[in-house]
């Protein structure tokens, strides 16, 4: 269930206009978790995201964020570190 609260949080990032990323360039590179306890029915969560990084690699992109999920009182749910491949523009 964290991939789906981690999904859309980030998506919100990565559609971001400033963002400026062509979604259909995007490869899924790398996720993980990092589980403090279970989800159960009844909770209410939230996600905030962070960039981690964004490198440069071969004319391509390369960005991680992390999803903190928490419940609503604040107490750490999951982590969730994402790293998408955004393609460069083929000449």
């Amino acid at each position: 269930f964290a991939v789906i609260i981690a999904q859309g949080a980030e998506a919100a990032a990565i559609q971001d206009p400033e963002a400026n990323i062509d979604f259909s360039r995007v490869v899924h590179a790398d996720e993980r978790f990092t589980h403090h306890r279970p989800i159960v029915a009844g909770d209410e969560l939230t996600a905030t995201v962070t960039v981690e990084s964004v490198k440069s690699l071969g004319g391509h992109s390369m960005i991680t964020t992390r999803a903190d999920i928490a419940t609503t009182a604040g107490e750490p749910v999951s982590a969730v570190l994402s790293t998408l491949l955004v393609r460069g523009e083929e000449s």
